[in-house]
């Protein structure tokens, strides 16, 4: 039996941790008066030390690849495009990019109307994705996708596949000592999903579809990841409204995320906590409805339960009228 009369704890069931290791929702209790505390320091410390670890490092690597690069095996060309191109292909496949880089620019510049300066164009994309400069291979796919728009692998996909992995790998890195990358800018995130929706719309037939939806649902993750801190925030300053919002946003935006009954959980807390009963209940209806066997089903069942012991069949709605205008959320740099 439930108490319709007894106080309810706000957050008493704070979204659970999935199995991927995404971060819960949940409002962080701390001592009336007490601030955000911070560790400016250390912080301070850390990303100076981290800041001066990366220079050195990206130093040494670019002194590294400008060696391996000025050290790279010499070149023999051959007399036709097909010889050349294949050869490529072979330093290609053993990561011998420099030297595949010049066969396929050579194939391009010597034998502009064959068949293999064509191919050659998409691997030089191919050539620059593997090396990781994907702002490059980005900028190569779409020119080829614009200037042969017939050949096979535009009309099967794969370049504009290829676009949204560039994406997706260019997305932030979790690394040591720095902001967990929820908590990072966004926009490239923002991009692999636009680029990957792009080419599930224009080639839903692509047998690269099984290899972009994976990278789509760890897309969708980090954005859902990103709207959970962001809604996290506004909770621990008490600003209800503001995390409705965002979780709302979350829902409507992402969907087939994955995350759905949790979100849908934690926003029916939300509306209870602003004395919005009759949202409350549908939110919490809903999780029932559309995902009966996520752990927040039951949960939300023990709401409902509450809310129509507490208000009845007609619980009230809430006020109408806008809180003050929120705080800013930090978004750290991608560091």
């Amino acid at each position: 039996m439930v108490d319709g009369g007894a106080v309810l704890t706000y957050h008493s069931f704070p979204m659970s941790r999935p199995p991927d290791g995404s971060p819960p929702l949940r409002a962080v209790p701390r001592p009336p008066g007490a601030g955000v505390p911070t560790l400016c320091g250390v912080t301070a410390l850390a990303t100076a030390f981290v800041a001066v670890f990366t220079i050195c490092v990206g130093a040494l690597g670019a002194a590294g690849c400008a060696s391996a690069d000025e050290a790279s095996k010499p070149i023999t060309y051959s007399l036709t495009a097909k010889q050349n191109y294949e050869k490529g292909l072979v330093e290609l496949k053993e990561e011998n990019f420099p030297e595949a880089q010049k066969y396929f620019q050579f194939v391009k510049q010597k034998f502009p109307f064959s068949k293999y300066a064509v191919l050659a164009e998409l691997s030089i994309a191919d050539t620059q994705f593997a090396r990781g400069n994907y702002t490059e291979a980005v900028d190569s796919y779409k020119t080829f996708i614009r200037l042969h728009p017939t050949h096979e692998k535009v009309e099967e996909g794969y370049a504009a596949f290829k676009v949204g992995e560039c994406y997706y790998k260019d997305m932030p890195d979790d690394i040591w000592l720095l902001p967990p990358s929820y908590e990072k800018d966004q926009s490239a995130v923002t991009d692999a999903l636009r680029e990957l929706d792009d080419f599930r719309k224009k080639y839903p037939d692509s047998k690269y579809q099984k290899n972009a939806e994976p990278l789509r649902k760890e897309v969708l993750k980090r954005l859902v990841d990103h709207e959970v801190y962001i809604a996290r925030f506004y909770l621990n300053r008490d600003h209800t409204k503001a995390a409705a919002n965002r979780l709302q946003g979350a829902i409507k935006k992402y969907p087939g995320s994955g995350r759905e009954p949790e979100l849908l959980f934690a926003l029916g807390q939300t509306y209870l906590q602003m004395g919005d009963a009759l949202r409350s209940k549908d939110t919490f209806a809903r999780v029932v409805s559309e995902f009966p066997s996520a752990p927040q089903a039951r949960r939300s069942e023990l709401y409902l339960e509450f809310i129509h012991k507490r208000y009845g069949d007609n619980p009230p709605a809430g006020s109408s009228e806008g809180s003050p205008a929120p705080p800013q959320p930090p978004v750290p740099a991608n560091g």
